[in-house]
């Protein structure tokens, strides 16, 4: 073993930058938070195409004196901490020291900058961490960071740098998270040949986050976060579950101010989407957290970029919890189907159900599928006859509002202020998962019994599965009883799902067991999902008028009817106005 020895000055000046400055983006970030602490009210940022070779980050903040300048370039010299107690208050976004020094300790670095006290600026210039020149400028209040050459000294760093449009994208990103959370600064924004970005002061949150997003839903609003509780406040946007994207690169979490990569928060507002989104999608995201600085932690990782709260678990609940409420802005209101004249409704359902005769009829046609639409769980037959007289039948027959049935695929329907088109499998679905769901966690469910059992053949597998999954089958209203060695006699379904459809779920729940508990979710919820997937309508399924009447009714009846189990879109809107777009008329 060689001799232990202590290291050169350069050479822990360069380890230690490379905790601090990673990338291009890492030396953004750090300037970019000195010049909020700095109280800036514009920011311009500026890169060469290769954003190694230049960077400039201009403010107009209160700037430094002479002396403050010199010192800025020296190791935990800062003027936001005094004393280890007061790491347990940060307010300030920097308090470390280091990050002036780390950035000129590997790259050719210039600041520039004046205080209101002074008369003129003072302009530093040093070279991988070593001053070369002071001289007095002439600017105004404020102060320039010119980074230039980043690594030059560290090439093995260099080198490690991905692609030029990679390294764009990493400080882009940066940007545009300070730039949404602060929405009262007037940021700038350019990339030599590629980007010139202007934004003035905006109004709130929501007019900043329409110049990166647009607007989110087709009604032309995003979801608005707000909440306070035990001395927390969450506010923030979030937006329409149909914007979501394939990775967390467009989601943004502050806490007092500092942007930082939270999975804690993450988590909490992808429960708090449920799924209305795909579970391999992740929403757009802006959630700033103010919190009292003694239950957090900043003082966790050298970039700033990670903290510890004390509480983890009450501000995970209090942001599912917030981003839960702001989903139902999606559970539309607009859908104004007539009430039928004496129709009895469920207490807090919009659920209508068919009348008697109408019921009659439509058995002897399509019968199974009307018990699947129309059959409230466990109601009694003769008491739906008994209320459901008069005017009823013809209302439902010739509804007010006409509902369209297109390529045996959507429903339309004219709603306030547009159009909304319903996806008939996806819609059925999520009605059919949740009343299943019901039925696997709350309680057993109805069922009909067969007029003649049905022999179905199983696969040794699917045996082995059919007596794991019993006791959930017959919570769902399944009769199953064995038949013979690879065979089974189902004697009942459940009610509300026609004798096929209810066959080939049984079969298709019994194939998915390999994937039982493959998400870590319970056996109920995965069987309710295969089940309801496999027991709805079917795409190019002719639906009559008080079948897709009721398919509306049931679905908007459901607590998350904008999206089936899956994620995907159960109906879309569209307004007056886009169509108006659309064929000129503004």
């Amino acid at each position: 073993m060689p001799a232990i020895r202590i290291l050169d000055p350069s050479v822990v000046g360069k380890i230690r930058a490379g905790e601090v400055v990673e990338r291009p983006a890492s030396v953004v970030k750090e300037l970019l938070e000195n010049a909020l602490d700095a109280r800036s009210t514009l920011i311009a940022i500026h890169t060469a195409s290769h954003p190694e070779r230049l960077i400039r980050v201009q403010d107009d903040g209160v700037g430094m004196s002479r002396e403050d300048a010199l010192l800025a370039l020296r190791r935990h010299a800062t003027s936001k901490i005094e004393s280890a107690d007061d790491l347990a208050r940060v307010r300030s976004l920097g308090f470390r020291g280091e990050a002036l020094a780390s950035v000129a300790e590997v790259a050719r670095f210039t600041l520039t900058t004046r205080s209101a006290d002074e008369i003129t600026g003072t302009q530093v210039e040093a070279l991988g961490g070593a001053i070369i020149q002071v001289s007095g400028v002439g600017r105004a209040v404020g102060t320039t960071v010119l980074v230039e050459d980043l690594f030059f000294n560290t090439p093995a760093r260099l080198r490690f740098l991905k692609s030029r449009e990679a390294e764009i994208r990493f400080l882009t990103r940066v940007v545009w998270s300070y730039a949404l959370a602060y929405p009262r600064i007037h940021w700038k924004f350019s990339v030599e040949g590629r980007e010139d970005t202007d934004l003035p002061e905006a109004r709130d949150l929501s007019e900043r986050w329409h110049v990166l997003y647009g607007r989110g839903s087709s009604d032309g609003g995003e979801a608005t976060l707000e909440h306070e509780a035990a001395g927390i406040h969450v506010t923030g946007i979030l937006g329409a579950p149909e914007q979501a994207r394939a990775s967390r690169d467009h989601q943004t979490f502050a806490v007092n101010g500092r942007i930082v990569s939270s999975p804690t928060l993450g988590a909490a507002v992808r429960q708090g989407y449920g799924n209305l989104i795909a579970g391999d999608r992740y929403p757009l995201a802006l959630v700033l957290v103010e919190i009292d600085p003694e239950l957090v932690d900043v003082n966790v990782h050298p970039t700033k970029r990670e903290v510890r709260f004390r509480d983890e678990a009450r501000l995970f609940r209090m942001v599912r919890g917030a981003a839960e409420i702001a989903m139902r802005r999606y559970v539309p209101v607009g859908i104004a189907l007539p009430e039928s004249p004496g129709a009895e409704r469920p207490a807090g359902s919009a659920a209508a159900y068919a009348p008697g005769p109408a019921r009659e009829s439509a058995v002897e046609g399509e019968g199974a599928l009307m018990l699947a639409l129309y059959a409230p769980p466990g109601a009694d037959e003769a008491a739906v006859r008994d209320r459901d007289q008069g005017d009823l039948r013809e209302s439902l027959s010739e509804p007010e509002i006409p509902i369209w049935q297109l390529h045996e695929r959507y429903l339309l329907a004219p709603i306030r202020g547009g159009l909304v088109v319903v996806d008939q499998h996806a819609a059925h679905e999520r009605i059919l998962y949740e009343e299943a769901r019901a039925s696997l966690f709350g309680g057993a469910g109805s069922s009909q019994a067969l007029l003649f059992p049905r022999v179905v053949d199983l696969t040794p597998p699917e045996l082995d599965a059919l007596l794991m999954l019993e006791p959930h089958l017959k919570r769902l209203g399944y009769d199953v009883s064995l038949f013979g060695e690879r065979q089974v006699a189902v004697r009942g379904v459940p009610a509300l799902v026609p004798e096929n459809a209810a066959i080939d779920s049984l079969k298709a729940v019994l194939a998915s067991v390999d994937t039982l508990g493959e998400r870590g979710e319970a056996p109920e919820e995965h069987i309710a999902k295969s089940f309801a997937c496999h027991a709805a309508v079917r795409t190019g399924q002719i639906l009559n008028p008080v079948e897709r009447r009721a398919l509306f009714d049931r679905l908007f009846a459901t607590s998350l009817p904008h999206g089936d189990p899956h994620g995907r879109a159960t109906y879309v809107r569209v307004t007056m106005e886009e169509l108006d777009r659309r064929f000129g008329r503004r």
